[in-house]
């Protein structure tokens, strides 16, 4: 691996910068005078690394000119722009830079979300940062927005061969087995094309105590996709003629606060993220939610929740969403939302692994959710005592593969409300993210693909389904690790042919 480093040396400083300043000034010359289409997006990322890089102040501000958009310019402007380089620098310098790749997701028909990912890390840090920067819409695409930060393992450049040859997966072993040994990963991992497993494997342990490795009977906490299965009972519970997705909040919960804006929330809503209804899992109620012993005790948090945005206009991820959800399947059913979905999913499925457990620290079987503690390796993270319908159940890779199976013979639905479900509602709506009912429509290079992920303090999933090539995606981790996120991303673009 080759890493590009910036910098100007330590001739005279003066000089040094008026060059470099000169340098900046012609290429945005040459750049006016080429087609848009012409500048690649990295290029920006190469630039905003060469600001991090400088130690002058009128070098990066004649950077920041040329690389944000004029948007970003206007709002937040240039000084706090320049604001963001000079907290960067106290955070990564000296910094390690390796490349820049822009990744682009159709959120709707003709609306694409563009992302560069700028990888870098402060020198001598185990670990690589992922900065994500939103880009304009419009060509060139210049930088937007700072969007996120996240922890990485060092990028890695792909094979071009697909998923099920031979050769490929046994890339994909090797550079596994590389993030086991140096970022100490710990999860499993499957790839099926149909019911054939292509690739199976389970690594790192179950204990902060390292004293109980990760097998085939591991069970993991399913985090927020436990959420496809509630969206799949209300979906049955509609076929049946129970309930409408154009019924009202206020129909199943007269009390609920705000009733006029209440009145405006359908279980369309509920399903898609787009109610409005905040998110009850806060920071100031986590103390209270790790007491509670019964998820319908969160009810009284949601209805302390409040409004974001008026019903329908917006999408806004909220768990408020499907607590709500879960109960309209008690009320509609007459039945323990937990035996609902026993009878409905893990029965039809044969998920006999699977389940809503209570969290049992002593148990062999259970995968402890596991964040880092400073130098000293793992501890246990905070957990919450038993699952809910907005997540939090326990299953394996076996048994998801046998989800995935029962969706693909419509063991929990028709064909027709499958298609409904995992497409995309969220188009048209202010900052939209793609969302069906319950299920995560996705675009990665020509492949689409649907499922969920889910993700907690020492918690992770991703679980998709390819429908074009048959392939079952699915991947868990019991650690704050940034490994993970690279496993998943990786395995998925050799699944897609993405490069």
């Amino acid at each position: 691996m080759s890493n590009r480093m910036y910098g100007y040396g330590s001739t005279n400083r003066s000089f040094a910068t008026y060059l470099a300043i000169l340098g900046i000034l012609l290429s945005s010359i040459a750049f006016a005078q080429e087609s848009p289409e012409t500048i690649f997006p990295e290029y920006w990322g190469d630039q905003f690394v060469a600001a991090l890089q400088s130690s002058s102040e009128p070098e990066q501000e004649a950077i920041i000119e040329a690389v944000f958009s004029p948007a970003a310019l206007a709002n937040p402007g240039k000084e706090r722009l320049l604001g963001l380089i000079h907290r960067m620098q106290e955070s990564f310098s000296p910094l390690e830079y390796h490349h820049s790749e822009m990744v682009a997701t159709e959120l709707s028909p003709g609306n694409i979300s563009r992302i560069l990912h700028i990888y870098l890390r402060k020198e001598d840090e185990r670990m690589w940062s992922d900065i994500q920067i939103r880009l304009d819409p419009e060509p060139p695409h210049q930088l937007l927005s700072l969007a996120f930060i996240a922890e990485v393992a060092e990028p890695v450049s792909l094979p071009n061969g697909d998923i099920s040859q031979p050769m490929t997966l046994d890339w994909l072993d090797k550079y596994l087995q590389k993030l086991v040994s140096e970022n100490g990963l710990s999860g499993s991992a499957l790839v099926a094309k149909g019911d054939k497993v292509l690739f199976e494997r389970y690594f790192g342990f179950a204990d902060s105590a390292q004293t109980r490795p990760i097998d085939e009977q591991t069970l993991f906490n399913l985090g927020s996709g436990n959420k496809m299965f509630t969206a799949l009972a209300i979906v049955k519970l509609q076929e049946e003629g129970k309930l409408q997705f154009t019924d009202k909040l206020t129909d199943y919960f007269p009390d609920f606060p705000m009733p006029d804006w209440a009145e405006k929330v359908s279980i369309h809503h509920l399903l898609t993220h787009s109610s409005g209804i905040g998110e009850f899992w806060r920071k100031e109620t986590e103390a209270e939610m790790r007491r509670d012993t019964s998820w319908r005790q969160f009810l009284s948090l949601v209805y302390r929740s409040g409004f974001q945005f008026e019903p329908g206009t917006e999408a806004g991820y909220s768990n408020s969403n499907f607590i709500l959800l879960g109960a309209i399947i008690e009320k509609v059913s007459g039945r323990d939302y937990f035996e609902v979905i026993q009878d409905l999913i893990y029965d039809k499925a044969g998920m006999k692994q699977s389940g809503p457990l209570t969290f049992n620290l002593s148990s062999s079987r259970m995968a402890i959710p596991l964040s880092r503690n400073g130098d000293k390796g793992w501890k246990v993270a905070p957990h919450s005592k038993r699952g809910s319908p907005a997540g939090g159940g326990y299953s394996n890779v076996r048994d998801m593969l046998l989800f995935s199976q029962g969706l693909k013979t419509n063991a929990f639905v028709s064909p027709e409300s499958l298609r409904n479900m995992v497409s995309n509602k969220t188009a048209g709506l202010k900052d939209p993210f793609p969302y069906g009912y319950g299920f995560i429509p996705q675009k990665n290079g020509n492949e689409i693909s649907y499922g969920h992920g889910g993700i907690a303090r020492g918690i992770n999933l991703e679980f998709r389904y390819f429908p074009g090539p048959d392939i079952t995606l699915v991947v868990f981790s019991n650690q704050d690790n940034g490994a993970f996120d690279d496993l998943k991303k990786n395995m998925i673009k050799l699944i897609t042919g993405e490069r």
